[in-house]
């Protein structure tokens, strides 16, 4: 049986090797093998951690190798950041567990003197502890403390001042698991009773009253998931479609639906009356539209494959979802590997696409509809900056204040004027922008 620190190597090394997405090596490389609970829950910290702070823990190997970093087999290196996460972030393995193991991997999955170097600069790490940055700007230094590069840093500054330390540092925390209770099925008090019998402890949301924070546990594994009493939402996410907030027997459109959380959402506050279409570029991503459906016991859901950003039909719609393609600087938290994608900080392709998914749904709303525009980013230009311009050019629409008794005050007071960001924020939601448009009837 593979133990979790080789399984961690093998999915470390996929994303540095074959630029691969961390969530999908991790699916693909993890299905089918027996783990613990305790192996599945180290294996995950210690992928995603690694992940998280590479540019932390990159530092410190160059400070302590005499071998350039790129010199370095994906292997030597990723056993390398292994090692130095479990030293500096992962207080429960002993010390000489972290050294010993990588050093096994070492000699595994490297040459005859691979051992011997990584012994070297993990005891040395073990020793002295992480290496801080000298002699070096204030973008340079938040970049090695807060493991962002250095053009997300100074975008960072740029457009958040003072809060940019503080959102850096945010985005290394790790999130809450947030689960959103099905209406038609059960309560929240209802569920948290049912899920504490069956050993999970939860809370209550603290943006909506439609989520459950989990505190520990593998919910997808008990019965209360399989006879679809929650499904796995971030509360920021709710948020969605509780601002547009549909009715039974009401036409919706929910632009770019998959994997489907938003639109199971809808079909659930519709009491499962009246018809929603889940629009999604490629039909092989709609299947899990309708898996999901099927477990939370929805019917109203049809798919389509489709572009929304060009996308015509004859018949209008009573409310609109449009969740467009972001750059997802509001789950970083989720999604670690986002900060490194190329050219992160040019947003001019997404804002287009953006702008043209928006003005093609405003197109298909009735007069007198409502639409909701989200996003997962922080970033203003394809949140704020997106409304504005289409608000300039669109006098038939309107902002209109959000109001829905399962929004929280935390949410529902930056929601009251229509439009608002969430930022990530510990005990809390993803980072994430709501605005809410109306189609004039005149």
């Amino acid at each position: 049986m593979i133990q979790p620190r080789e399984l961690a190597l093998k999915i470390l090394s996929d994303v540095e090797k074959n630029q691969a997405y961390l969530n999908i090596s991790f699916q693909e490389k993890t299905e089918g093998k027996e783990l613990s609970a305790r192996d599945a829950a180290f294996l995950k910290e210690l992928v995603y951690g690694v992940i998280k702070r590479k540019i932390t823990l990159d530092y410190t190997i160059s400070r302590f190798s005499s071998i350039k970093l790129k010199k370095l087999s994906a292997y030597i290196l990723s056993i390398l950041r292994m090692g130095l996460y479990q030293l500096f972030y992962m207080d429960r393995v002993p010390k000489s567990a972290a050294v010993n193991e990588s050093v096994k991997l070492a000699g595994k999955y490297g040459h005859g003197a691979s051992r011997g170097f990584v012994n070297a600069i993990l005891r040395r790490a073990a020793a002295e502890g992480p290496a801080m940055p000298q002699q070096i700007d204030k973008i340079a230094t938040l970049s090695v403390l807060y493991s962002h590069p250095e053009p997300l840093v100074a975008w960072y500054m740029k457009t958040f001042g003072e809060r940019a330390e503080e959102l850096l540092a945010e985005n290394n925390e790790t999130p809450p698991l947030s689960v959103r209770v099905n209406t038609l099925k059960t309560t929240q008090e209802a569920l948290s009773e049912r899920l504490l019998h069956e050993g999970i402890e939860t809370k209550e949301g603290t943006l909506t009253t439609s989520a459950l924070l989990f505190g520990g546990g593998s919910a997808q594994k008990h019965a209360a998931y399989n006879e679809g009493l929650f499904t796995f939402q971030d509360q920021s996410a709710q948020l969605a479609a509780l601002a547009l907030s549909p009715v039974p027997g009401d036409r919706v459109l929910d632009a770019c639906a998959a994997p489907g959380g938003k639109t199971t959402h809808l079909a659930e506050l519709m009491e499962n009356r009246g018809e929603i279409l889940a629009l999604d570029l490629y039909e092989k991503r709609l299947a899990s539209v309708l898996q999901t459906a099927g477990r939370l016991g929805l019917t109203i859901i049809t798919t389509k494959a489709a572009d929304a950003s060009v996308y015509q039909t004859e018949k209008r719609f009573d409310k609109i979802l449009a969740d467009v393609p972001c750059s997802g600087l509001g789950v970083i938290r989720r999604r670690p590997d986002i900060k490194y994608k190329e050219n992160i900080t040019d947003f001019t392709e997404l804002v287009a696409i953006q702008f043209a998914i928006l003005e093609n749904c405003a197109g298909l709303l009735k007069k007198g509809g409502e639409l909701v525009y989200s996003t997962c980013t922080v970033n203003p230009a394809e949140n704020e900056g997106v409304i504005e311009a289409f608000l300039r050019t669109h006098s038939d629409f309107s902002l209109m204040p959000v109001k829905n008794a399962m929004i929280k005050e935390r949410a529902a007071g930056p929601l009251s004027t229509g439009m608002a960001t969430v930022y990530p924020q510990k005990n809390g939601g993803d980072g994430f922008f709501i605005a809410k448009l109306k189609r004039n009837e005149a």
